[in-house]
């Protein structure tokens, strides 16, 4: 029985590990079939032994991407590697095991997420699974991984299964795209949110709040710009719907959150190799509930604008045009007529 128990445990960690589904000892093997669709057992994997040299990462607003896109606008071999409420360390993180994987990207395009900003450098979305198995460089825990049978069971017949069916390697065009499960328009956005009290005291950026943007974007930005001075580094402020501003204009926070985004540009724009670009006054997008999910989640017709206009240098922000963009955000933003959201209550 023993020998038995033994030659099962091999042979399911044999498998796990030639398979390997969350590519964590190699890339895909030629002759079969992949599934790619778990952000966090796959993304460190594809980061460390996959071939490309720019990648496409962030929050669930970098999801609908298009790589094929990317690469043809930017003469590039990319990966999209999205981090379903992903906060700036866990992003930065997998950047960083992409660099000592001796990888080099050329381009990283990656997200700002404006709700994240204000956040401690080390948080890390508290609804997800961290398999640090995967992520770290110890070798004796990777058995949890090798003997594991869900793992087998789930994802290593998966594999085998997904490749006899027929099946090709999850594209990167698709790997996370949500956007034909979705459903968008005002009535959909009004479900995911509920004004409270509108708050009768405006909010000010203080120290405190300065101390938390400068933490969160030192270690997780600006670092690793200023350590891979070959990359540049394209980053966006996503376009969330003016459903968002309505909270933010009942909580007495627009004028904070353009304050914060102002702080962090102007920490920002000192690395000569990042380019900052900001969408928030393509009004007739935000201001169309038809656009959106929800607060934040715009239709995948947006990425590819995004990808278009960054790779045109359009609606980027420079030194020079940096008190004109905050100025008109403030003013739109600020004098917007919300009760027209709700009925004109």
């Amino acid at each position: 029985m023993l020998a038995v128990l033994l030659a099962a445990l091999a042979f399911i960690g044999g498998a796990n590990a030639m398979v390997d589904p969350f590519f964590h000892y190699h890339g895909p093997y030629k002759g079969l079939q992949y599934p790619i669709d778990n952000e966090r057992y796959q993304n460190d994997g594809i980061t460390r032994h996959f071939d490309y040299d720019a990648v496409i990462t962030g929050s669930s607003m970098t999801e609908n991407f298009k790589t094929s896109q990317f690469d043809r606008l930017f003469g590039t071999k990319s990966v999209k590697v999205p981090f379903s409420g992903g906060r700036y360390k866990e992003i930065n993180d997998n950047l960083t095991r992409a660099y000592e994987s001796g990888h080099d990207p050329k381009i990283v395009l990656r997200c700002l997420d404006y709700s994240l900003l204000v956040k401690d450098k080390d948080e890390v979305y508290p609804n997800a699974e961290y398999p640090t198995y995967l992520t770290d460089d110890d070798p004796f825990n990777d058995i949890k991984y090798l003997l594991n049978l869900s793992v087998f069971f789930d994802d290593t017949l998966k594999v085998l299964s997904y490749t006899k069916e027929g099946h090709k390697t999850t594209s990167f065009d698709k790997y996370a795209n949500w956007m034909a499960d979705s459903t968008f328009g005002a009535e959909a956005v009004f479900s995911t949110y509920k004004l409270g009290k509108p708050a009768a005291k405006e909010k000010k950026l203080t120290a405190s709040d300065k101390e938390l943007i400068r933490g969160n974007l030192e270690q997780n930005v600006i670092s690793q710009a200023e350590a891979h001075p070959e990359t540049t580094f394209y980053l966006f402020f996503p376009p969330y719907s003016i459903a968002y501003w309505d909270q933010l204009n009942n909580e007495n926070k627009i004028n904070w959150r353009i304050d914060a985004e102002k702080y962090a540009i102007d920490m920002l724009l000192k690395c000569p190799n990042i380019k900052l670009f900001s969408f928030c006054t393509r009004y007739d997008i935000t201001a169309d509930l038809d656009n959106y999910k929800d607060q934040a989640h715009f239709k995948s017709w947006i990425n590819d604008s995004i990808l278009e206009w960054i790779s045109r240098g359009e609606y980027q922000i420079t030194k020079e045009n940096e008190e004109a963009y905050l100025s008109d955000i403030r003013s739109f933003y600020g004098s917007y007529d919300y009760s027209t959201l709700h009925g004109g209550n």
